[in-house]
């Protein structure tokens, strides 16, 4: 555990939280009930989702941070995303998730999002990007918040070049390429 800890899980808690919003209003709330989804879920999930964003997507020198936006590095944080959110709803709320095959490992969602890229119709292909562009663009971003306000300058990159915002480096990941 790094000083940075209770920062970036504060900065995962509210990313959950947005996350949790955009989907009742997508989705209504209703569907959230029976998985036991609550107010309470993003503060479950947050802990164990900060120590994979410290681990895999963070390299800190001195007083500066860098954000690491590379997809297999994003995948492992997703897969831990989708993990936790699974073992804090009910019994009832896994079933469903399994039962609609909403339990994605990032390479299951990455086949989904090419199968859809390829369909004419590009409807479904829109709202999974649209999606996964909110859910990487707010976490960078609450991120970002959470080291700037400890008095951290941020940066992002991919290896290869660095990014003036989230939006900008989520568009640049392979997986749109």
């Amino acid at each position: 555990m790094s000083d940075l800890t209770p920062v970036i899980t504060k900065a995962v808690e509210s990313w959950a939280a947005k996350l949790l919003e955009h989907f009742k209003a997508q989705y209504g709330s209703l569907y959230f009930i029976p998985l036991w989804v609550n107010a309470n879920t993003p503060g479950k999930i947050a802990p164990n989702i900060a120590q994979n964003v410290e681990e895999q997507l963070l390299t800190i020198q001195d007083n500066q941070i860098t954000i690491n936006i590379v997809d297999d590095k994003i995948g492992l944080v997703f897969n831990a995303f989708v993990d936790n959110f699974y073992s804090s709803l009910s019994f009832i709320g896994q079933g469903l998730m399994k039962w609609f095959d909403l339990k994605m490992t990032w390479n299951e969602y990455l086949q989904g999002l090419n199968k859809r890229k390829a369909n004419p119709d590009q409807t479904s292909y829109n709202t999974w990007k649209t999606n996964l562009n909110m859910i990487l663009e707010t976490i960078f971003d609450e991120i970002i918040i959470g080291l700037n306000g400890a008095g951290k300058t941020v940066q992002l990159s991919n290896g290869a070049q660095f990014f003036g915002s989230s939006k900008e480096a989520v568009e640049a990941l392979k997986i749109y390429q």
